[in-house]
């Protein structure tokens, strides 16, 4: 429909500084002049709409302009609390608590509850809650932090660095920061991270778009990580499919089937989630982290009398 359509350009426009009549158009499948036409209608409407021309032109929105809550639907309200509500399970901020406080004030309550979360299970221990108390402050304050650290080789640092932003990402917390010393950019398990104290020392770097760098950053990671070839009988498909849900699945011979998995080489989840299958799954390729998991194997069994 043409003005769900139009709600839907103002709310991209907000979100992005500059965009084009094309990919406005194609990301809403209609022709740039449809567009245009909306361009005309949304400024027409009272909303500040700039057009650039130009090799790099497009439209933007005033920065300052604030879209007011009752442009969004009751059903899309009530999904932006039901997330917020989930996410305060998983993450304790005492301003994600005061956004729920007042969310919850101006939204209705009507048409009842439909979709329920719970990242409960998700929650890290309080010393990871407790440093990123500290880590959120300093990222704001633009100031370095110390600590002590302890990879997933076992190998123990004391690094200064200058914290950027903190993700969640494989059921985790993580820190992403700049090395001054090495000048480069690394991310840190926060549940790996020790005696974490906020400096006084205050960053004067500009390190433009943070989101980019941490892209950067992760594309780099993967190049890291290894392929694990996996076999295991056809009926247990939908349990690996369950577990691997973005790995194709091939079929072999004989009622057997395989799939290929890209793993972190040096993370010990991949490991602890290929063992818990048991007999149900064999690990092929490539040698060397099949010899590794079997001295896993064998070292678990030696602790017991079999």
């Amino acid at each position: 429909m043409k003005i769900d359509r139009i709600l839907g350009i103002i709310i991209y426009l907000l979100n992005h500084d500059r965009v084009s009549a094309k990919t406005l158009a194609e990301k809403y499948h209609v022709s740039v002049r449809t567009i245009q036409r909306d361009m005309v209608n949304i400024a027409s409407s009272g909303i500040p709409i700039y057009s650039d021309s130009g090799k790099n032109g497009g439209y933007s929105i005033l920065p300052t302009y604030k879209l007011k809550n009752t442009n969004i639907k009751s059903d899309e309200q009530q999904m932006i609390i039901k997330a917020l509500e989930s996410l305060s399970t998983s993450y304790t901020n005492h301003t994600l608590d005061s956004i729920i406080e007042k969310y919850n004030s101006i939204i209705g309550k009507e048409g009842g509850q439909r979709i329920f979360w719970d990242f409960g299970v998700t929650k890290e221990n309080q010393q990871v809650q407790n440093v990123n108390k500290i880590l959120e402050p300093a990222i704001a304050e633009k100031k370095y932090i110390s600590f002590h650290y302890r990879n997933a080789g076992g190998k123990e640092s004391d690094l200064t660095v200058e914290p950027l932003a903190i993700h969640y990402k494989w059921y985790a917390w993580y820190l992403f920061a700049y090395n001054d010393e090495k000048k480069q950019y690394y991310t840190y398990k926060v549940a790996r991270m020790r005696d974490v104290e906020m400096l006084n020392r205050k960053s004067i770097i500009d390190h433009g778009d943070i989101e980019s760098h941490m892209k950067e950053s992760e594309q780099n990671y993967y190049k890291t990580c290894i392929n694990i070839e996996v076999h295991f009988k056809e009926r247990e498909s939908s349990l690996i499919q369950e577990y691997f849900p973005d790995c194709q699945i091939e079929k072999v011979k004989d009622g057997m089937c395989r799939i290929f998995i890209g793993v972190p080489a040096k993370e010990r989840l991949w490991k602890a989630l290929l063992l818990s299958f048991g007999d149900h799954v064999k690990v092929v390729a490539p040698e060397e982290y099949k010899k590794e998991l079997i001295d896993i194997a064998e070292k678990f069994l030696s602790n017991y009398d079999s």
